[in-house]
This record gives C-alpha cells, structure tokens and sequence, in this order.
C-alpha cells in the first residue's frame, strides 16, 4: 500500500464532527473563475490535477495551516466557517487546535507523468479562526476519478488524516483502540447521506477504506511508514478485487468484532514490509467499539516475522486507497473518533 486525529494521554480522543459545512463548498467553481482559475478536476498543473509526476509516497511535499495561501490552495468562506481545497500532490494540512495535533494529506503518492483521470482534491473544513474546541479535527472530503494505472502499481494515493502528538506508544502500554467511524462513498462531486453500492459498482470504483497501523520494535522506525517493519490495516471495505489487500485470497484467521466478520491476509508490499489486513465480510459504514483485538490476535499467530506485545505503535491514520473509477467520485468522513487507552 501506501500511507491525520489527536488523542488523550489515557482516554485519547479524536471526532470529525458531523458537518453542516457542505454549503461552504457551494461556489467554489464561480470563486475559482472569478480570479482566472480552471474549473474544479480539469488538470494542468502540479497543484490541479495530474499532468506531471513526482508524487511522494506518504511524504509531504510542504506543510501548510487550513486557510492558508499557496498553489493548490482555494478557500470559500462563509459564515465564519472556511473551506479550502487542496489538490496537491503531498502537502501536510495542520490546521491550529486547542489541544490534539494531526496532519491531513491527499497524498497522491501514486501519480506520475503517465497517469490519466480528472486528478484528485481533498476538501477541509475549518473555522475562520482557525482554533478548534478540544476533541475535534476538521471535516474532510475527497473528490477523485483516475484511470486505471498499470497492474503492478494500481494505486494513485491514500488521502488521509493522521495522529501526530501521541505516538509511538508501546503497544504492551495500551489497552484498546476505541473507533467511533462514520464514512459514506458517493457518485458525484457532493458527499453521499449513505454508499450506493451498486451505483458505485456501475462506475467500476476501484477502492478501499481503511485504518493504517505501522509497528515496529524500533520506536523511531515504528514513526516511518518506509522503514516500519509491519503495516496493519483495518479495511471497512473493499469495493472491488481490484483494490485488493496483499494475501488475497489465502485467508490466515478470522475474528467477529461487533457482529462484523474479519478476515486476516498477509504479504509483503515492495517495500519489504510484512502487511497485515484485516476485511470486514461486509461494508461498514458505521463503526463502533474497540479494534485493539485484530493486534493482539496477532501475537498468538507462529512464527517470529509476526507483530509482537512489545513492539512499538508509530504510525495511525484513516483514508481511502485511490485506485481507479470511471467518473467523479466523493468519499466523506463524516465521523472520526479514535481513542487510544492506557
């Protein structure tokens, strides 16, 4: 694969609250127009779009606050709320808060000189001040369309947002990983109430939605998603084989949390890392309760190349993996809660 939300010292705690903010988003194509800018998706550019390579895989390509100036950057305010779109390659997005730090990305990792599609943009909201009460981060959304990219190399990126001020932590030191989630995928560039699956099927979407762990015994190694030495994953769903995890189709373990099935597959990526994904049997939009389970199953698995208790947590974050899809399409994170307890 590829490649953020704060958390407290023992009941860490992170949410994306429900937005009302889609309105802000409304206009952006007539602000973009009124200052001599190209309509949203159109490409052209190495901030719109995909017409050059170069795309980092996970890194940031610079680091900017929400609201802030820059190429790639538009931003729509309206009462007190702002909402800037970011269609860069790589960019670390961390907008100011009271209390939890985090990062979001596009993170379009995949995308060289080759690539084909409308491009990809990440949609964050924030309040004109730029602060936010404690426990919250900024309302997100991705809209994206690529052509399917050569077999070897499928992904164009993993958009997503990441706890920054809390890790690496021992994972013997934690007692569980609380997720509050709730995500819809639609057709369009506006977010979906709910996932039309068999519309999105229709668009041949090519994706997954998921939880990405990095581990490692080394603390510091554990923090960098090229030299960890495991990748954990929580899928909530996978659309299509296409997006695929490593291991497909040669299961290890099952484990049911919250009335949901998940299945264990494991393979290395080109990178020389163990991953290890976890796939819910069904799609799940909504998701409640304590996911440190699916790592703790691990240490019980044979062998020595697999995760152990005292191996360190380094790296968390939430997105999509974006493979390919015939038209626009718009992934929302309308809820995100996680919470790490000692």
């Amino acid at each position: 694969m590829v490649v953020a939300l704060g958390l407290l010292v023992n009941a860490v705690l992170v949410g994306i609250p429900v937005g009302g903010c889609v309105g802000a988003l409304m206009g952006i194509d007539a602000h973009r127009a009124a200052n001599g800018q190209k309509p949203l998706f159109t490409g052209g550019d190495t901030d719109d779009g995909i017409s050059t390579g170069g795309g980092s895989s996970g890194g940031n390509s610079g680091s900017d606050s929400t609201g802030g100036g820059g190429g790639g950057h538009h931003t729509v305010t309206n009462n007190g709320v702002s909402s800037t779109q970011y269609c860069n390659r790589s960019i670390g997005i961390s907008p100011p808060s009271k209390s939890e730090q985090y990062t979001l990305n596009p993170n379009q990792w995949g995308v060289t000189s080759t690539s084909t599609g409308n491009g990809l943009c990440m949609n964050v909201t924030t309040f004109v001040n730029e602060t936010y009460p404690t426990q919250t981060a900024p309302e997100f959304s991705i809209t994206w369309q690529f052509d399917p990219g050569p077999e070897i190399a499928p992904v164009h990126g993993y958009p997503n947002i990441r706890v920054d001020d809390v890790l690496p932590k021992a994972m013997d030191t934690i007692s569980e990983l609380y997720l509050d989630l709730h995500w819809t995928y639609g057709v369009g560039d506006e977010i979906a109430e709910s996932t039309d699956v068999e519309a999105l099927a229709a668009e041949t979407l090519a994706t997954n939605v998921a939880i990405d762990m990095f581990l490692d015994t080394d603390a510091d190694k554990a923090k960098n998603e090229t030299n960890a030495k495991f990748e954990v994953m929580v899928w909530f769903w996978m659309s299509n084989e296409i997006a695929q995890p490593h291991g497909w189709g040669s299961p290890v373990i099952n484990r049911t949390l919250e009335g949901t099935k998940f299945t264990l597959y494991t393979g290395q990526n080109d990178n020389g890392q163990l991953v290890l994904s976890w796939v819910a049997d069904t799609i799940l939009e909504r998701f409640t309760g304590d996911i440190y389970p699916l790592i703790t199953d691990l240490y019980n698995l044979e062998g020595s190349t697999y995760p152990a208790k005292d191996d360190y947590l380094g790296s968390l974050s939430f997105g999509t993996e974006t493979y390919s899809v015939d038209h626009n399409v718009t992934f929302w994170a309308e809820e995100y809660k996680i919470d790490i307890r000692s």
